[in-house]
């Protein structure tokens, strides 16, 4: 049995999953499922690193202390937890942030382990590895995960990814380029929706040329607009329609600004960048012709777990696993 930890350090929120790795339970060249991992506590912090960034990509000393005090909380309960491996990643705003080895370095020596910034292609494959485990569909399908800083778009089945794709538009970025002043009204929601169908037409052509039998959303944004549609509209668990986004996008307008929205199922964090998500969310519905979506609860760190079974298994340690 091996303790298996995974970091993901996103432009919104930094997560912690733990894992158990029943290596000893049987012949470990046959462990191939992500079943052969049973997870345990998950961490979340809304450090919104990406809300540090100047309009030259520099990272505010600010949004950097705040991100280290989360790395701080995390080390501690992977010493109390007496993790084996550990597997950790940055991604967008640490990818485009011009000082991001200024929190990375001290992050790391932290942790007393190495923090890989992959790419948004890496990162919507992981993404794509988890959550296929997770629904079992055997046909090619979508999956969609909107993040703080940008959103990954991944095609294919259990045997092979057909696209990988991350887009430049994120919940914390599109919050500060089109909702700064926390005013909320058609001309802004507006404006949010066509800058994402621009980010979007580019990949259209592909998009729409590859077979499409499900669509999944993940993480985060898309998570909390299901339960809001679940709370407020009653759609199903773990579902959005066009309908149910239709009229919470209403209601938001309708408040007029962010400290004016009153829904007692989200932390004041998720509800400062719900319209930009909602926005986002409204964009690649029109884009690619959705009427509605499943949602479901793997994301990146799930994917991250597995990739760092597989290392056990092959005895491959990688620069991003470390023995702790």
């Amino acid at each position: 049995m091996a303790r298996l930890v995974a970091l993901d350090l996103g432009s919104n929120s930094f997560h912690l999953l733990d894992a158990v790795f029943l290596e000893n339970s049987h012949d470990v060249r046959l462990a191939t499922k992500a079943s052969d991992l049973v997870y345990g506590c998950r961490l979340k912090e809304k450090v919104q690193i990406g809300a540090g960034l100047d309009a030259d990509n520099n990272l505010s000393q600010v949004a950097i202390n705040r991100g280290l005090d989360c790395i701080k909380t995390f080390h501690r309960f992977i010493k109390e937890q007496e993790i084996d491996h550990l597997i950790a990643v940055a991604t967008n705003t640490l990818r485009i942030a011009n000082n991001s080895q200024d929190f990375i370095r001290t992050a790391e020596d932290i942790l007393g382990s190495p923090i890989k910034v992959i790419s948004g292609q890496e990162e919507a494959r992981l993404i794509f590895s988890a959550v296929i485990e997770e629904i079992a569909e055997l046909e090619p399908g979508l999956v969609i995960d909107i993040g703080g800083g940008s959103t990954e778009f991944a095609i294919g089945n259990q045997s092979q990814q057909q696209l990988t794709e991350s887009l430049e538009m994120g919940c914390v970025s599109y919050n500060q380029r089109f909702f700064a002043d926390g005013k909320i009204y058609v001309e802004n929601v507006k404006a949010a929706e066509k800058a994402a169908r621009l980010e979007i037409e580019p990949y259209l052509e592909q998009l729409k040329s590859l077979p499409l039998n499900w669509i999944v959303g993940t993480s985060g944004t898309l998570q909390s607009i299901a339960m809001l549609a679940n709370r407020l509209f009653n759609e199903p668990e773990n579902t959005l329609s066009i309908q149910s986004l239709d009229a919470l996008e209403a209601m938001v307008v309708k408040a007029g600004h962010l400290e004016a929205l009153d829904f007692e199922d989200l932390d004041s964090n998720r509800r400062s960048i719900l319209p930009a998500g909602l926005a986002i969310v409204r964009a690649i519905f029109d884009s690619l012709k959705i009427t509605d979506i499943r949602i479901c609860q793997f994301a990146i760190c799930e994917g991250l777990l597995m990739q760092l079974k597989d290392q056990i298994i092959r005895q491959q340690p990688s620069t991003s696993c470390k023995i702790v």
